[in-house]
């Protein structure tokens, strides 16, 4: 674990507690120890002295420095799948290093599936402890294409059929639809379709996780 992540990371003085207290119990710090705390939203790196450790953490600020974070402008958009598929590939995409996320209703999504934000945000949070990342990824939703489409202009499918991946500009916003694709009425709305390099049918989680990888690494 490369920090603890703590909301109030650049207080004065913080209550270590909970998991990230039983973590520090399971690595056998003492009272001087210094703690790498980060809130995952102002960009710095908070580091605390502890002065206390008994049934709890109870820390002091020492310094605060800008940590180094490498940031891309990579944005997908995603066709609402499972939660188990999703929760499977945010860590990955994490790493990579992907900003933004769009999940988007499509015509083949499971109109009743409800995502559960709050869960994906504290995935992330977990990803971004272990790789160093000081930020984590944002979402939106949308209720169908059409919505999408209102907001985003720059759209473009990753398709059956489409043009080499290769060719796509990190300014456009690749959208990945869930195992059946898209609909030809889907498919009529957008310009341009991309397709990875690949001869087998790949599932949701791993096209996005290639596309973000193509992008990005």
């Amino acid at each position: 674990m490369r920090f603890l992540y703590d909301e109030n990371a650049g207080n004065d003085c913080l209550e270590v507690k909970g998991d990230n207290f039983n973590h520090l119990k399971a690595r056998r710090v003492s009272v001087g120890e210094r703690l790498d705390i980060r809130n995952l939203k102002d960009g710095y790196s908070y580091l605390y002295e502890i002065k206390e450790f008994s049934r709890k953490a109870v820390c002091e600020l020492v310094f605060k420095s800008l940590a180094k974070n490498y940031e891309s402008d990579l944005t997908l958009a995603w066709a609402v799948v499972q939660p188990s598929v999703i929760e499977k590939a945010l860590p990955s995409l994490n790493e990579i290093g992907v900003t933004k996320i769009l999940f988007v209703y499509t015509d083949f999504s499971q109109k009743n599936i409800k995502l559960d934000f709050d869960r994906f945000e504290r995935i992330l949070i977990g990803s971004s402890e272990q790789c160093g990342r000081n930020s984590i990824i944002k979402f939106e939703i949308f209720a169908s294409v059409s919505e999408l489409l209102k907001v985003y202009e720059n759209v473009s499918l990753v398709d059956f059929g489409g043009v080499n991946l290769d060719t796509a500009s990190k300014n456009e916003i690749l959208f990945v639809g869930s195992e059946g694709g898209f609909s030809d009425a889907e498919r009529a709305k957008f310009a341009k379709s991309y397709a990875l390099n690949s001869p087998n049918i790949l599932r949701s989680n791993t096209a996005i996780i290639s596309v973000a990888a193509k992008m990005l690494l």
